[in-house]
């Protein structure tokens, strides 16, 4: 196999695990406004579980806000993911693999503050943030002019599998991990 063109490492639960400081700042944010009850069974609060639980658009929003705000105060919550291994074995072997980038579906606030709690933030080429823009696969390949069967990608969740695998990542380049 040729050397990888572009190795993409996805953030939140393979590179770090996220779910618990994402719903403590969730109940967090919900009980600052007055909100409680609402949960999942997964245990993971989500912008569609508070839709589920009765709240329009504007009031999302505003949780989604106040979570922002206090997710930093939860990072002591999260872990170092499975993926972290894979990371380390590149930056140590660095010159025999190309261009290293995290792509994530986080918003950019909140994947510094997660980079810089682990002192990872130095360890990327480059951060791409595709918070609410749909696959960040495709969007990364057209914003970047990139080969997708160059590229190697660490993934946790069958949907983005499936979103990179749709982008044209070969699933033989694909890492799941978690």
């Amino acid at each position: 196999m040729r050397k990888p063109e572009i190795l993409l490492f996805d953030l939140d639960g393979s590179l770090v695990l996220t779910d618990e400081a994402n719903s403590a700042a969730y109940m967090r944010a919900l009980a600052r406004l007055g909100v409680h009850g609402i949960r999942c069974q997964s245990g993971r609060i989500t912008k569609d579980a508070i839709r589920k639980a009765g709240m329009d658009d504007m009031d999302v929003d505003a949780v989604v806000k106040a979570k922002a705000d206090s997710y930093y105060g939860e990072l002591w919550r999260t872990h170092i993911g499975p993926a972290a291994n894979a990371l380390r074995h590149v930056l140590v072997n660095r010159n025999a693999f190309g261009k290293v980038v995290l792509l994530t579906q986080s918003g950019e606030r909140r994947a510094m503050e997660t980079l810089r709690y682990y002192g990872l933030e130095c360890c990327f080429d480059e951060i791409v943030c595709n918070e609410g823009l749909g696959n960040k696969y495709d969007n990364y390949f057209k914003a970047f002019d990139s080969d997708p069967a160059a590229c190697v990608a660490w993934e946790n969740e069958e949907s983005q599998i499936m979103s990179a695998i749709a982008a044209g990542i070969k699933p033989e380049n694909i890492r799941k991990v978690g």
